[in-house]
Order: structure tokens, then sequence, then C-alpha cells
């Protein structure tokens, strides 16, 4: 064959596969992509694309559910080899803030009071997140809608900014900033006429060309703060599930246990293969969440780039 033909792909033969294994793979699958969407979405969100703060919650709030179910599930098969049957999984509820603390009790089990997978925000900054998230997952999500009806309810665009304003408070105009803003509004009235679509965040109008940049500076410290923080969150939880990555249920590890108290050589791995024959091994999740393989600071320093 030539060098320049290209050869026809080679496939791996499977003689079947498991459909409860195919679930587990979508659903991560699943998760990790939404929160991948939600995360790239919330970074680009602001006072002129104001859509794609609603694009970002929904996905990181449906998917926070499936990821935090996701460790429940893997945690129950992986202690007593059976999967939570629909009546639990319901009674689990859509509480984001009670499924992570039950997420997180499970973590604390296996790392007896020290592991890396610990999430690095601090406690009061978390539970707000949490309670945020929360109340956009179980209602905030309706605002536009109900709010054609009726007055009051939670902006859920005016709270996360003010939450991560809270947290992270923006910092004082630079000189070279003030002396932009100055220029911008000198030479406003030979620019282009521009009406703006939107509002700022915080319902001012935007009229002057020094409003629109403050507006956008603003804007972006909150996409890099507010969705650092997010990341430090979903980069834990998928390092949790992670840790039952490849495991196989109690009843496949009591044997080998016993086994490798009898056995050595090349007869061990054959009676190994034997009685894993016919079990389900979890998948390896850590291979869907590739994105989360990073610390907060590197996206946070990726974002700050492309500023």
């Amino acid at each position: 064959m030539a060098a320049s033909e290209k050869r026809p792909p080679v496939f791996v033969e499977h003689e079947g596969t498991d459909k409860c294994w195919l679930a587990l793979c979508r659903e991560a699958c699943t998760a990790a992509g939404m929160l991948e969407v939600g995360i790239k979405a919330l970074s680009h969100a602001d006072f002129n694309r104001q859509d794609l703060y609603y694009a970002g919650f929904f996905n990181v709030t449906i998917a926070m559910e499936r990821i935090c179910k996701l460790v429940l599930d893997s945690q129950r098969f992986y202690e007593k080899g059976e999967f939570l049957k629909g009546g639990e999984l319901s009674k689990l509820g859509h509480s984001l803030t009670n499924l992570y603390r039950k997420v997180q009790n499970i973590e604390e089990s296996f790392s007896e009071g020290i592991s890396s997978r610990r999430v690095d925000i601090p406690l009061d900054e978390l539970e707000d997140i949490l309670n945020f998230l929360t109340d956009f997952a179980k209602k905030d999500r309706y605002y536009n809608l109900e709010s054609l009806t009726k007055n009051g309810g939670a902006d859920p665009i005016k709270r996360w900014r003010k939450l991560v304003t809270q947290h992270h408070p923006m910092p004082a105009l630079t000189e070279e900033q003030r002396d932009e803003m100055w220029k911008a509004d000198m030479c406003g009235e030979e620019g282009v006429y521009f009406d703006m679509l939107f509002p700022s965040v915080n319902g001012n109008n935007i009229e002057r060309p020094s409003e629109y940049l403050r507006e956008k500076w603003e804007d972006r410290h909150v996409q890099i703060e507010g969705v650092s923080v997010l990341y430090s969150l979903f980069r834990y939880l998928s390092k949790v599930l992670g840790h039952f990555s490849g495991a196989w249920p109690v009843q496949v590890r009591d044997a080998e246990e016993k086994l490798d108290k009898q056995s050595a050589g090349q007869t061990l791995m054959m009676e190994k293969m034997k009685i894993r024959e016919g079990s389900l091994q979890l998948p390896w999740y850590s291979d869907f969440f590739d994105f989360f393989e990073h610390d907060a600071s590197w996206l946070k320093n990726k974002l700050m780039r492309e500023s």
C-alpha cells in the first residue's frame, strides 16, 4: 500500500455491551458536556447577551443534579452491588444544596479528613452559591415569565452579580480606564448612533459610551470571578465521582481479597478473571471530565488572557 493511501480503520470487537454500563457512560458524558457548555456560556454572559446567563445556569444546574445523583448511584453499587431504585432516586429530590451535602458526606467517608478533592471555596461563599443554584433550579428559572403577571421575585442575573461582587468586590477603576471613559464621551457625539436592546444588569439604561465601558468591565469581572468559583465546585464533584472510576462491586472485591490470601502468580489472575465474569465494572468517569482536570487558577488566567 502506498504511503499516501489511507488505511481503513480497524474496530475493536465486542461480544456485547452491558446496558447499565452504557447508561452510566451516557449520564456521565451528558453531565460533563452540560457543565462545560454552562461554564463557557457564563464566561461570555453580559448586559448585551443576557440570554447566556440563562443558558449557563440552565446547563449547570441540570448537570449538577445529574452528577450528584450519579455519585450516589455509584456509591450504592460500590457498596452493595446494586443501583438505587426509581423510588429512591425520586426521594433524593431536586435541592442542589441537599444533594451536594450527600456527596460531601460520601467524599469525607473515604478521604479520612484529608483530600485533594476538597472544594477550594470559602464556606460562606459556597453556601451562597449552593443556595443560588438551588433557587434557580427550583423557581428562579421562571423569573421572566412570572414577572409578566406579578411584581417582585428574584431576578437571577441581578442576584448572581450581587453574589459575585459581594465575595469578589469590583476593583477601583484605573487611571487608564477613567481616561478611556472620558475620551469615549468626548467623541460620542461624532460616533455612530447606537440603541442598546437591553439595559444594564442593574436595570439602568446605557446611553453614553462611558456607561457602556463601565458596564463591560464590571460584567467581565463577574464573568471571571463567578465562573472560576463554579469551576472549582464542579471540579470537586467530578473528582468525587472519579473516585469510583473502574470500581467493582463489593461482592467482587471481597472474593478477590480472599483469593489474594490463598493464591499467587498466573493462577491468581485467571481466578480473578473468573470472579469478574458477568459482573459490571463502573466506567472510568474521569475520562469524561477532562475539562475539569485543571484548577480554577488555570481557568481564571485563560479568561483574563481573553479579556
